[in-house]
């Protein structure tokens, strides 16, 4: 007789699963990708913020240059004419109301910013707004104050926003300007075109518009 010899075959179960070390990994890893995704909109929300801010403080430049640039070029001669407001063009508390020549906006400065009237502009707490009108000599170079007043002067209207930013806008007038010169016939001078859109009359209308004073006249 043949003896079968009968071996038993062991079966060994692999478990499913992460070891600790796959876990600690793991963790390693999104905890990089969590903070370069975090580093990203931080960096993303800075330039958001400081895209925004320079817009207004481009806006309120603007407002205030072109409002500043519609004044006569300097007051008439007369008593009491110089550089700089007359008497009488100032009240207390301090508005802008009564400027009527470009001059009398120098050293000019309001925070928060303010309309023409000394009302402060809305959601513009910690904002200031800043004027230098200087007079400019035949090459275009700054002068004194009291220098003789070659006909171009140059307004800087600076912007200041609560965290330190500051935006400039920069306008140039002659005296020999259109609105400057006296019309011998009846004539119309365009100084300013725009437009105001509005969608529905409940709607907040939107307007926008730009000054017209490097022309000499328009019949």
């Amino acid at each position: 007789m043949k003896s079968v010899r009968r071996s038993s075959a062991q079966h060994f179960t692999r478990r499913s699963g992460l070891s600790l070390a796959e876990v600690a990994v793991s963790t390693l890893l999104v905890g990089v990708l969590m903070v370069a995704a975090l580093r990203s909109v931080e960096s993303s929300l800075r330039t958001w913020q400081a895209a925004s801010a320079s817009g207004d403080g481009s806006a309120l430049a603007k407002q205030l240059l072109d409002e500043i640039m519609l004044r006569t070029y300097a007051e008439e001669t007369g008593p009491g004419a110089n550089y700089g407001t007359e008497t009488g063009e100032t009240t207390s508390p301090a508005t802008r109301s009564l400027f009527d020549d470009l001059d009398d906006f120098d050293d000019w400065t309001a925070s928060p910013p303010q309309d023409a009237a000394g009302n402060p502009l809305s959601d513009y707490n910690g904002w200031t707004r800043s004027v230098v009108v200087q007079k400019l000599n035949i090459d275009s170079q700054p002068v004194n104050d009291n220098a003789m007043d070659a006909g171009l002067r140059q307004i800087t209207v600076t912007v200041t926003s609560p965290e330190g930013d500051g935006t400039s806008v920069i306008g140039w007038r002659s005296s020999e300007g259109g609105t400057q010169q006296t019309q011998g016939v009846d004539q119309t001078l365009v100084t300013w075109v725009g437009c105001t859109l509005q969608v529905a009359p409940a709607d907040t209308a939107v307007a926008g518009g730009t000054l017209v004073t490097n022309h000499a006249e328009d019949n």
